[in-house]
Formats: structure tokens, sequence, C-alpha cells
């Protein structure tokens, strides 16, 4: 059975879903993180974690980097385009789900606030990869998020929605309206930075630090010799706040120098924390429903997607704002990747990735020369014959002079006898300039 893939490319990692594959393949989710490496190529996943070490270029933050001209600077200081990054990423990614040549379709879901410049740069890169000769289809993320979950049987088509999709470093909100047995349209869009992952997970290490300050080596926490500690905090909250979404509390192991000291962590404490950046989350969700309605545009549901959609917090106070319903899709995580998945599987007849080659002119078949030898020579003239130079007969084969061509030759032409009769009438005054009228008079010839 022929694989469909989809693709998605968010700002921090890169996920993959095979559609019309045995229960074998699993999705693929690699952080958007990229490691060439000398006699080993694009390397990406635990791959490119093991190379980044012993001297490979390493290349973050270029998701949102693609049609970019500055280029981005790896760890060794060589110098990538960010559609370059890109597609070597989505290359890797395709290595390990799937092989290319058992693929009949891929789809990938990029950013919203892209526009055509950053997909034909994108499709451009991408025929130096694994890609290359693959049908190809580029839809935008929330048009493939309404697809998954219409696939979910969490809404219809038919509805226009508010997709909020919380990323690591910030919230992509976009407005797509309803169609008939597909995804509608994207209407409008917006990003903010108050609400991320990310942010919701330094709230709650800045949090669980604070308690334990007095027995770190240094009291700053920005400090030299609490690097390693403050970064072994940030991950294991990471993988705290996904269990405080499951459960009232959890605890989080601080690892110092030379013992662990457990903080316990509870649900209520947590939502203190990350009320603000909630909050400023909802005003940009806010603000794009306001301008739907101002537009006469009515919205049904607000779609939440991203690992901080689950948060028990989020819904309770977008419920409490806004009285459209809120749906979130059964893996919020992987929404973009699923719905590409279902698009690729859909589509007929996509695009083929394939470089594209300057059409040729079609040009008449060029006439041999004639060897001088076999060259008849040229017929001699009469000295009284004008040269063909002199002749009044354009050098353009096939090629005659127009009336308006002819009717100012002769304009110019009495002008300069006027000009010359009007010279010899009248002698120059001494000392001033002739601006070349002198020329002309031996050109007619002068009566009485």
């Amino acid at each position: 059975m022929s694989r469909c893939v989809g693709i998605s490319v968010g700002g921090d990692s890169v996920r993959a879903v095979v559609a019309g594959a045995d229960r074998s393949v699993s999705p693929v989710s690699v952080p958007a993180v990229l490691v060439l490496a000398p006699g080993a190529g694009a390397l990406v996943g635990a791959q490119a974690e093991r190379f980044a070490a012993p001297g490979g270029a390493v290349f973050r933050d270029f998701t949102g980097r693609v049609g970019d001209p500055v280029p981005v600077v790896g760890s060794d200081g060589s110098a990538r385009l960010g559609a370059d990054l890109v597609a070597m990423t989505i290359g890797g990614v395709l290595r390990r789900c799937a092989a290319s040549s058992d693929l009949a379709h891929l789809a990938i879901a990029h950013p919203s606030d892209w526009g055509p410049y950053e997909v034909s740069v994108l499709r451009s890169a991408l025929t130096c990869t694994e890609a290359e000769g693959l049908p190809t289809s580029l839809v935008s993320s929330p048009v493939a998020t309404v697809t998954a979950a219409v696939a979910a049987g969490v809404m219809r088509f038919s509805e226009t929605v508010i997709v909020a999709d919380i990323g690591g470093h910030g919230t992509e909100v976009a407005l797509v309206t309803g169609a008939e047995n597909q995804a509608g349209r994207l209407e409008a869009t917006s990003r903010t930075d108050d609400l991320s992952s990310a942010e919701l997970d330094r709230a709650l290490a800045r949090h669980v630090l604070e308690q334990v300050r007095s027995r770190l080596p240094a009291p700053d926490l920005h400090d030299q010799a609490n690097r390693a500690i403050v970064r072994g905090v940030v991950a294991a909250c990471r993988v705290g706040r996904e269990d405080l979404v499951r459960h009232t509390s959890t605890v989080i192991d601080v690892s110092l120098p030379s013992h662990k000291i457990p903080v316990r962590v509870v649900r209520a404490e947590f939502e203190s924390l990350i009320r603000e950046p909630i909050l400023g989350g909802l005003s940009a969700i806010a603000h794009l429903m306001d301008q739907a309605r101002e537009n006469g545009i009515k919205v049904d549901a607000i779609l939440l997607t991203g690992e901080v959609a689950r948060t028990p917090l989020l819904s309770e106070l977008l419920s409490a704002q806004s009285a459209s319903r809120v749906v979130i899709p059964p893996f919020p995580e992987w929404a973009a990747a699923s719905g590409a998945a279902h698009i690729a599987a859909r589509r007929p007849q996509p695009r083929v990735i394939a470089p594209r080659s300057p059409a040729r002119p079609n040009l008449p078949p060029s006439q041999p020369r004639q060897s001088p030898v076999n060259q008849p020579p040229p017929p001699r003239r009469s000295p009284k014959t004008p040269s063909a130079a002199s002749q009044a007969v354009p050098a353009v084969p096939h090629v005659r002079s127009t009336g308006k061509e002819r009717k100012w030759t002769l304009r110019w032409g009495a002008l300069q006898v006027t000009a010359a009769l009007i010279s010899n009438s009248q002698p120059q005054p001494s000392g001033l300039p002739d601006y070349g009228l002198s020329r002309l008079h031996g050109a007619v010839p002068r009566h009485g």
C-alpha cells in the first residue's frame, strides 16, 4: 500500500505522521536541530546529538528563517540559508519515517504567516534533498489542523474556527472560515510571544529554584556555578508541567553537586504562576475574534493545539471569556502533521518537486557558411555608382523607412535651408557665436 507523509514545521520541532501504512511505522518528532558532520551529511534527531560533540556544524533556530536573505551561522562559523536547513531537516525526517521509493505524496504544513515567496523558496530548496521527484503539497498549518480535527470527529468543515497553536516560543492565532467537504480559507493571522511552553517552563523553574536558593553553590541564579543546575531544573520542569496536566501534584528533583532535593508542586501553585502568560495569549485570541465580529464573521469554535493545549487553566479561562466552544484534538501536538497526512492521502496529482531548467528558445537551424575558396568574388561596381552605404536603403533586409520618418527627414532638410538663407541675408555680428550655422554656408548656393 502506498504511503503518504505529513510533516509539520514548527518553531522548536519537526513532526511527521505516515498515513496508509501499517502500525509498525510510528510518528517521528525531532527537535529543530541540524548537524552537518563530515562524511555523514545532514543529521537530525538522536544522530544529530551524537555527532554534535565531535565537531559537526550545529544549526539551531532556523525554522523561522525561510526566505530570509541573511544566512544562519552554525557552531563552526559556517553559514547556510534558513530554507536550505529546513529542507535538509525534512529530508532527514523522510529517511527516518519511510523510504522515498514507497511514498506516494508528501504534504508539508508550514507556519501561517508564510506567503508565496517563502513557499517558493522552500520548494526550490527541497530539490536538493530526498524530496526531489516526490509529489509534494504545501499547506498552512491552521488548515491542516482543522483537517485533523474534522478527521477526529470533534468539529465539521462548515464551521468557522479560530486556531490557537501554542508552540515552544510563541502562539500563532489564525481565523479559518468554513467550507463544504474541505478546510476553508485562511482569513487572518496574528502572533504573540506572551504564551508559549518555554515561558510556562521558566515560570515553574523560577518557583522551584526559589525553594532551594539557599542550598545552591552561588546565591545568584545567573552565576556560572549554577548554570548546570538551572539547566537541569528547566528540563525537569518541562516534564513536571506535563505531569500537572494529568495529576494534581508532582515532584521535581533538583540535582545538586552532592545530592538531590525533591520539591513538591501542586496544581494550584502552578496555575498561579502561569496565569499571567495565559491571559496574554487569550488577549490575542480575543483581538482576532473582535476583528471577525467587525467583519460580520461568526466564530463557531476555538481550536487549541500544541503541548500547552491540555492545560486545564487555559480551557477554563477561555470558556469564561468566549461564548464559542473550546475544541482540543485527541493529540494536539500532532494535529498539524496528522492533518497534513490526511491532505496528502486525499489530494490527487500533487505537484512534483523537481529542479527547473530554463526553456531553450526554438531557433531556426543555422545555415552552413560558404568556404572562402568556393565563395564567388564580389561584383565590381562603376565609380559613378553610389555605394550601398550612401544609398537611402535600410541596412536591415525587408525593413523600409516609414512615412513618418521620411516626413521628419524633409522637415529637417527644410530647416537647414531656411537657416542658411537667413545667415546669408543678414551679416553675422562680430564677437557673437553662430551656433554652427556657418557650417551650412557652403551647403546652399547663394543667389543674386
